[in-house]
């Protein structure tokens, strides 16, 4: 975590406003975002280098195995359908037609597809292996020690590592320009989604499910008009998990990894 905020600060705070990490960004027509490259940088040196190479970790240990790809394909393509859907069945009541998103034209292809490629690949990719794959596993096992039930070890475990989360973001926040009240008010919102990625992850045991919903409430790439604003909607966030959750097979988060 302290090496994970060091970088998080030198990237908002210097990186970010020198446009340094842009330089992908023309050549490859928008693909690679600066966001991308930022945390592909987060997920080698936080991941690959102090979890996998230094702490002994591998895949299955921070929740990743190809075995959940195809299912989290499936159910993250299912939602991204089922928003569209509702969006244009919304339209078509209130409007009377289907209003198409404008990002596609605006923007260009490459443009809103490398918003969702930062996303999956970088972003939600490495959030979801820090707050949800690691740190909510590894609170979880090390409070098997205090006899606690089940149910009370989950949400220990799911108050801690998504405040945790929450309190992260403030960077990001206070680097759009607003005030620090006004950033510490958006925090209960960002621990509520981020509890919500959690209860979905304990009972499906999919961290790629997670990145996905996650990639999507983040930047949707809805081929009709956004008139419910999904990104900023915590309704959506939370709602999509607990459907989810409550859809799913009734599964643990799989067998234990080696502490830190």
């Amino acid at each position: 975590m302290a090496l994970y905020i060091a970088l998080a600060l030198s990237v908002v705070f210097v990186l970010f406003p020198a446009e340094t990490l842009s330089v992908f960004t023309g050549p490859t027509h928008g693909l690679a975002t600066a966001t991308l490259v930022a945390n592909l940088i987060f997920l080698v040196s936080v991941v690959g280098v102090v979890l996998c190479l230094l702490g002994g970790l591998g895949g299955t240990d921070i929740g990743l195995r190809g075995s959940d790809v195809p299912l989290a394909v499936v159910w993250t393509a299912g939602v991204w359908i089922a928003v569209n859907a509702i969006e244009a069945t919304w339209q078509l009541v209130a409007d009377g037609r289907v209003n198409w998103s404008e990002d596609w034209q605006r923007f260009g292809v490459a443009t809103v597809l490398g918003r969702l490629v930062a996303q999956l690949f970088g972003n939600a990719l490495y959030e979801e292996i820090l707050f949800r794959g690691v740190l909510l596993r590894q609170i979880y096992w090390r409070l098997e020690a205090t006899r606690l039930p089940n149910l009370q070890r989950v949400a220990i475990a799911i108050v801690v590592s998504q405040t945790l989360f929450a309190v992260i973001h403030l960077p990001i926040l206070l680097r759009g320009g607003i005030s620090a009240a006004a950033a510490s008010a958006q925090l209960p919102a960002i621990f509520i989604a981020g509890s919500a990625f959690a209860i979905l992850y304990a009972r499906s045991d999919n961290l790629i499910l997670c990145v996905g919903v996650h990639a999507l409430a983040n930047t949707p790439t809805l081929l009709v008009a956004d008139r419910f604003n999904v990104p900023d909607n915590l309704l959506f966030v939370t709602g999509t998990c607990l459907v989810l959750a409550a859809l799913w097979r009734k599964g643990t988060m799989r067998a234990k990894a080696p502490p830190l």
